[in-house]
């Protein structure tokens, strides 16, 4: 992305549930730069909380030995309304790390039909791409679609995704211009899928964990080979 390079980490997680196998699977630590540059994954359970915890860590941990042991801020998609109980962790491992930096946790849903709104000065009805709507408190209605321009028409009509934001220094999304970035951040990512040229309305950050959650089940061991974890191997 075009993108002036920053101290922090950007980590997606996203889920699949099998039907075959009966369990949801968790891809995690899908870590990117802010530029958008991958860094590596991994994959785990549902119910393996310690240990998606312990992999953003490792990434944590080897992001700050890269960048002179400077961290700005560690930025978490995640694919529901994260718990305390997930976040705990998280918080402790980077406590051990001796970082005293800011977690972000953007939630990413799709919407339903009722999560919608309109332009009513377009024949199609459909708000422009990036347009940013806020529903309630730090939760927010993207858009992404193919209308770029006021005369621009879309070529498909994808529901907008809520975001919903919260951050572990209380005062730090008062401030209107870390949001908008923020919300910036997730609209380009959404650009930046790489299996198609269609326009994605989700993030990769959510898209390609939920993508190797599908396809980890059926690997031996529940495990990914270590080689795995360092490519885009499944697109």
């Amino acid at each position: 992305m075009d993108r002036e390079l920053k101290q922090e980490l950007i980590i997606g997680v996203g889920a699949f549930k099998s039907a075959q196998f009966i369990t949801r699977y968790v891809g995690s630590a899908f870590c990117f730069n802010n530029k958008g540059e991958f860094k590596g994954f991994d994959c785990f359970r549902n119910n393996e909380i310690d240990l998606i915890a312990g992999a953003i860590g490792k990434q944590v941990l080897k992001f700050v030995r890269d960048n002179n042991n400077q961290a700005e801020r560690l930025i978490i998609y995640y694919y529901k309304p994260i718990g305390k109980d997930e976040l705990d962790p998280i918080q402790q491992t980077l406590k051990r790390l001796n970082l005293n930096i800011p977690i972000i946790i953007i939630s990413i849903n799709k919407t339903e039909s009722s999560d919608v709104a309109f332009d009513i000065n377009s024949s199609e009805l459909m708000p422009m791409s990036g347009t940013i709507l806020q529903i309630s408190k730090l939760k927010y209605l993207l858009y992404n679609n193919t209308r770029y321009s006021e005369e621009g028409k879309p070529i498909a009509y994808p529901f907008p995704v809520k975001l919903a934001l919260y951050c572990t220094d209380k005062d730090y999304l008062e401030n209107v211009n870390n949001v908008k970035e923020l919300i910036d951040q997730v609209y380009q990512f959404s650009r930046m899928y790489w299996k198609s040229v269609k326009q994605q309305n989700l993030p990769v950050t959510i898209k390609y964990p939920e993508m190797v959650a599908q396809i980890f089940p059926h690997f031996e061991g529940d495990k990914l080979p270590d080689f795995g974890k360092n490519n885009l191997w499944f697109l």
